[in-house]
């Protein structure tokens, strides 16, 4: 444990110490629905494997536009000494994850896989600390096809180069909310992927830190409903902040919709329902408010959940 915790601050200082000149992540308007996209910390909190899919079509109408599609799983580890008591395996566990996402803009693309590993402290009998981590390797590529110069360039043509990448986590929650606190990109990989046209330098970029805050409140206004503001802050070095709002209400844990703002970007709206005790779907909507709102008609995510119980219940469920 010791060990874990001093490898995550290392982690968390030495991209603490690295510049960032933008937004360079997907953007995910229902980041509330998996939270373990943006913190490996989250891993093994639910009681049950917990599988997600999700398809993100940005700016309609756009050429080029994003295309995000991601798959995700994680879960509470089996406990290895059967003899220990239920109280005891409630304090303590481990957990582990992973992910496969692509990224697709125009001619460029991204595609990821990860690992995670998150250990998991009751801190009191209400309040638990998970402490995460994810590595894995991403891979970008430019299609020279897609590409159009004004003079026909032979020499240009497809590249694609793997980077490796690193993400640590803190994720602090009870029955009724959550607090967490992340870092994206924390190996600040080089990038020197380019097409050699005649008289053109290579051109090297590198990935970026990304820090995350987000935090969730759920309200029981009856029994039968329940209101959940969240929010997430996105942080480079450089960049402005990036902030997104969101309230949702529930209704007979069966049902819910919700309204999210992106500041000085989009709102959007979204809906969601558990189809069967194992199965979620949800929908959203983005309508821009930014200077490109009058090019595109509007951005659409949808996200498929699965959930497979686990025969031992180890935790609490999440508040949601």
């Amino acid at each position: 444990m010791k060990h874990f915790l001093c490898l995550a601050l290392v982690l968390l200082a030495w991209g603490a110490g690295h510049s960032a000149s933008a937004q360079q992540l997907a953007q995910l308007s229902q980041y509330m629905n998996n939270n373990f996209l943006i913190n490996p910390a989250v891993a093994g909190t639910e009681d049950f494997v917990d599988i997600k899919v999700s398809n993100r079509t940005q700016w309609v109408g756009l050429e080029g536009a994003p295309r995000t599609y991601y798959a995700s799983i994680h879960t509470a580890l089996a406990e290895k000494r059967r003899r220990r008591s239920l109280r005891q395996r409630r304090r303590i566990f481990n957990a582990v994850g992973g992910l496969l996402y692509a990224d697709v803009t125009g001619a460029t693309s991204r595609t990821g896989a990860y690992f995670s590993y998150a250990h998991n402290v009751a801190l009191t009998p209400r309040l638990r600390v998970g402490l995460g981590m994810s590595a894995g390797v991403q891979q970008f590529a430019i299609d020279g096809q897609q590409l159009h110069f004004h003079e026909p360039n032979p020499s240009s043509g497809s590249v694609a180069e793997f980077v490796p990448d690193a993400t640590v986590g803190v994720w602090l929650y009870g029955p009724s909310f959550y607090v967490g606190v992340s870092a994206a990109q924390l190996l600040n990989s080089s990038l020197n992927a380019s097409f050699q046209q005649a008289g053109a330098a290579s051109q090297a970029n590198g990935l970026q830190p990304h820090y995350f805050l987000t935090g969730g409140l759920r309200i029981p206004l009856t029994p039968n409903w329940v209101v959940v503001p969240s929010a997430l802050v996105k942080v480079t070095s450089t960049a402005p902040a990036a902030v997104d709002l969101t309230l949702r209400v529930r209704y007979l844990k069966v049902i819910w919709a919700g309204a999210s703002l992106r500041l000085g970007d989009a709102v959007a709206g979204m809906v969601g329902v558990n189809v069967s005790p194992t199965t979620s779907l949800t929908y959203s909507y983005d309508m821009g408010i930014s200077s490109l709102n009058p090019y595109h008609s509007g951005s659409h995510e949808v996200l498929l959940g699965f959930r497979i119980k686990r025969k031992i219940r180890v935790r609490d469920n999440r508040f949601w």
